[in-house]
């Protein structure tokens, strides 16, 4: 099986044969499987049935999974113990640039917000956690859409007429607090109102326009950084897990790392990943490879040898 095919097995046809400690065969309110039969004939859906503590659904038929889905799992829950660091110069979509450096930037520091987390320290880390990525895989079969709809374009923002909005910075007092002396605490505060003179119609003096892209390219820079880690946990399971099962042997297969910038007009380096080695930095009690890059060499290596 593929590293895929394996996760699919284990999450669909295994991991759900395993009940909860103290539960029955039969969903919760009914007192037979066969009672839970004809609710499902009933309902045509199967109601208040709890996963278990691989997050599936048990199936009737209690039963223990297979040795190896149980190895997978434990694989795949040590994933959660990496800490993802955001690579220095992290830029997921470089052809903005080509557009406009300062809003590709903007659109960068705005992936980040919405992103990371920052740790006690101050350090930022990807909010994403590898094992979770990778059990939405093995159950849905889903990957972290790294596609764009559309190429970005630059464009201002406009009122719902057509006509571009102005904005212009003004110094305007405010009311903040009262004084000792029951008077009112005034303070100035620059606040952003609309830079449009209706009576000159033409901007007002100082004012500006704002740019952005569009479509939005901040939802797909989230993406891709997912999909990045979501390729490195997949190298680091098949590292851990190749050799190391009863009946299933795993066949390497290797995930673009950045399909979006595989192309002729790319460089070599920018086709390199930066997130896996950050991936691997993991305590050595968990018994994952020191870096995800001798992984990738090491499947490519494993081949001719078959071969051979």
């Amino acid at each position: 099986m593929t590293m895929s095919d394996a996760l699919r097995w284990a999450w669909g046809d295994e991991l759900p044969k395993l009940h909860e400690a103290g539960a029955s065969g039969a969903p919760s309110g009914y007192s037979s499987g066969w009672g839970s039969m004809i609710a499902y004939g009933e309902l045509n859906s199967i109601v208040d049935r709890q996963p278990n503590r691989f997050g599936c659904i048990p199936f009737d038929q209690v039963g223990w999974p297979h040795a190896d889905a149980l190895l997978i799992a434990d694989a795949v829950s040590s994933l959660a113990q990496c800490t993802v660091d955001v690579p220095e110069g992290w830029h997921p979509m470089p052809e903005l640039v080509e557009i406009d450096e300062a809003l590709a930037s903007r659109a960068v520091g705005d992936a980040l917000i919405k992103a990371t987390v920052s740790d006690n320290e101050g350090a930022m880390h990807f909010r994403a956690r590898p094992d979770v990525l990778v059990v939405r895989h093995a159950i849905l079969g889903l990957v972290p859409d790294w596609r764009l709809s559309h190429r970005p374009v630059k464009e201002f923002e406009v009122w719902p007429n057509g006509r571009h909005r102005w904005f212009v910075r003004r110094d305007v007092r405010t009311v903040v607090g009262e004084d000792a002396d029951g008077s009112d605490r005034i303070a100035v505060q620059t606040t952003e109102v609309d830079g449009w003179s209706t009576r000159l119609q033409r901007p007002a003096a100082g004012a500006y326009r704002k740019a952005r892209f569009a479509p939005d390219p901040v939802p797909v820079m989230v993406a891709r950084a997912e999909y990045e880690i979501f390729c490195a946990a997949m190298c680091m399971l098949y590292d851990q897990l190749d050799g190391t099962l009863e009946t299933v042997e795993l066949q390497a297969v290797d995930w673009p790392v950045q399909p979006w910038g595989d192309s002729p007009e790319r460089s070599t380096d920018s086709r390199r990943g930066r997130i896996l080695p950050d991936l691997s930095a993991v305590s050595p009690s968990n018994g994952l490879p020191e870096s995800v890059a001798k992984s990738k060499a090491r499947r490519r290596r494993k081949p001719a040898a078959k071969a051979a």
